[in-house]
């Protein structure tokens, strides 16, 4: 009935959801200190410290050392532009090495 009230009389009833006796305001502030506590932006993976996209690519080049970036980018479904930039970072990060120039080589990753 709120939410009716809400949309079509342009009242402001507070909307909770009672059968699942969700406790709104504690609620509230859980996510508001979870959020402070948190400033980790959830992109990046702890342990590697590389996005979900250069996890990606670096868990393809693991069986699929000869790939280019061609088909690394047909792969994770992206640009060859964004792949040539995230081997660029995974390089600079010491986590992926292209070994054997760049026509005939292949890619080496790294284990932390």
């Amino acid at each position: 009935m709120r939410f009716f009230g809400n949309l079509l009389l342009n009242e402001n009833n507070i909307l909770k959801n009672r059968e699942l006796l969700v406790d709104w305001e504690n609620e509230q502030k859980f996510q508001s200190a979870k959020n402070e506590e948190n400033e980790i932006s959830k992109c990046n993976i702890c342990t590697l410290n590389c996005t979900l996209e250069e996890h990606f690519v670096l868990e393809f080049l693991k069986t699929n050392q000869q790939a280019t970036q061609k088909e690394i980018a047909t792969h994770i479904k992206k640009s060859e532009r964004t792949v040539k930039t995230i081997t660029i970072n995974l390089q600079q990060k010491n986590l992926l090495e292209r070994q054997s120039g760049k026509r005939n080589g292949f890619w080496v990753v790294k284990e932390v």
